[in-house]
């Protein structure tokens, strides 16, 4: 049960992440909101500034970073980072009820020595003390990891927002909204967009890995001829 609860951690939530600052954020969010909404309604003809339109869309900010390939790699990097002492810690725990079993045995013999009984009770509140502060220290750890990750995959996605703000002439894009039209729903572009940004990114990685390849392999080549 444990080792389950543990390998969900890898994964974000962004919404349970957000409500903390949702909190905090709302009434901000709600006056902006309404502003936007005087200005639309109060301009006449149509929506505009200096007689020129101003185009508006909507994102989900929730949905992008939640489908975002950018997650999953994150997610995956987290997993590869901390498994190892993931494992460690199941060891440990598996290793305590061995001892809690044998120690119940021990028990429940007649004519074992006191002085062993008290020392495998006292091995067992070690081990058990012993892993409930390594636990700790790998939650700890792996919460500070994946806020860090949480916070630069969503530096990604509002700049991708911003990068496609820009490519469609929008003016205003907003996120806290109660509902929308797919004609001013911006957010499968911005999906596109980040799956393209780290499909390059990746193809770029692999041109390098295979530049410094070739480097290596020339490098080694010369020396060699000059030691001959």
């Amino acid at each position: 049960m444990e080792k389950n609860q543990q390998g969900c951690q890898y994964h974000f939530q962004y919404q349970q992440h957000q409500n903390n600052k949702d909190q905090q954020n709302k009434y901000i969010s709600y006056f902006l909101f309404s502003f936007l909404l005087g200005v639309f309604f109060l301009s006449t003809p149509v929506f505009s500034l200096d007689k020129q339109a101003v185009s508006v869309a909507v994102v989900n900010v929730t949905f992008l970073m939640e489908n975002a390939p950018q997650s999953d790699l994150a997610s995956n990097k987290l997993k590869e980072k901390f498994l190892p002492q993931e494992k460690k810690l199941a060891e440990a725990l598996e290793e305590i009820n061995i001892l809690e079993a044998d120690l119940k045995k021990l028990i429940a013999l007649k004519g074992v020595d006191a002085d062993l009984k008290r020392q495998k009770q006292r091995e067992l509140r070690a081990r058990k003390r012993a892993r409930g502060r390594s636990l700790q220290d790998f939650s700890e750890e792996l919460r500070f990891a994946r806020d860090a990750a949480l916070d630069d995959v969503q530096k990604e996605v509002f700049s991708a927002i911003n990068d496609v703000r820009k490519q469609q002439n929008i003016d205003i894009i907003i996120q806290d909204y109660i509902s929308a039209s797919k004609r001013v729903d911006i957010t499968p572009l911005v999906l596109e967009y980040l799956r393209e940004k780290l499909s390059n990114k990746i193809l770029l990685d692999e041109e390098k890995d295979f530049s410094n390849m070739g480097e290596n392999k020339a490098s080694e080549n010369n020396t060699n001829e000059i030691n001959q």
